[in-house]
């Protein structure tokens, strides 16, 4: 069984954006591949190829060893697992190593072994080291936004011909200073000459 490899079809098939269906013998083998990937997470490679070799696989020793060799290649070639993900899933393999140690144990020998594993094991999820302190966030700030423009703070916008009729009806100013206010509350547009010129008849005559 397996006799024909379709490792180079199912390293196509996954690297393609165009995932079409797998069927007939392309599928069988994909399964097979994934099923040895879980068995060696499982109970470790040996275990894994040995299955293979029995029914209802019956492959031959070989076949069985190319299709461990296929099924690493081909789900962990390209390997975004993280490393914390990487460390729980070596922690969880130690402890279940060292609870099948602890459960066939006969001798002070096989209790050194069982404490190696659970000691791998704790190195390797780090609790030998303090937990990590959630980083509080900084303390909310307001934050003060200038502008002359309302539509910018969510505020509906000024009709700018109403307010400028609102400030030609302001009794008891001038007409410089009713076109000044216009100009600054935007209800005109600025003109940089009547600005001057403004100015210029307000200072005229300071010394």
């Amino acid at each position: 069984m397996f006799e024909k490899s379709y490792f180079e079809d199912l390293q196509d098939y996954l690297q393609s954006s165009n995932k079409d269906d797998l069927d007939g013998e392309r599928l069988d083998y994909y399964n097979a591949l994934y099923t040895m990937i879980g068995l060696n997470r499982k109970y470790s490679r040996d275990n894994a190829v040995r299955t293979f070799m029995h029914p209802p696989f019956n492959c031959t020793r070989r076949i069985a060893r190319r299709l461990y060799d296929e099924a690493v290649s081909l789900f962990f070639e390209c390997d975004n697992i993280s490393n914390k993900a990487h460390r729980n899933m070596m922690f969880q393999q130690l402890q279940a190593a060292a609870l099948v140690v602890l459960k066939t144990a006969r001798s002070a020998k096989d209790m050194e072994v069982y404490g190696k594993l659970m000691k791998q094991a704790s190195d390797i999820k780090g609790l030998d080291k303090p937990d990590e302190e959630e980083r509080e966030l900084p303390p909310h700030k307001p934050i003060t936004v200038w502008t002359l423009d309302p539509e910018q703070v969510g505020l509906p916008s000024e009709d700018r011909k109403l307010l400028a009729a609102q400030i030609d009806d302001i009794p008891d100013i001038s007409v410089s200073d009713k076109e000044r206010l216009k100009r600054e509350s935007m209800a005109k547009a600025i003109d940089i000459t009547e600005i001057l010129d403004d100015t210029e008849t307000k200072t005229k005559d300071i010394d």
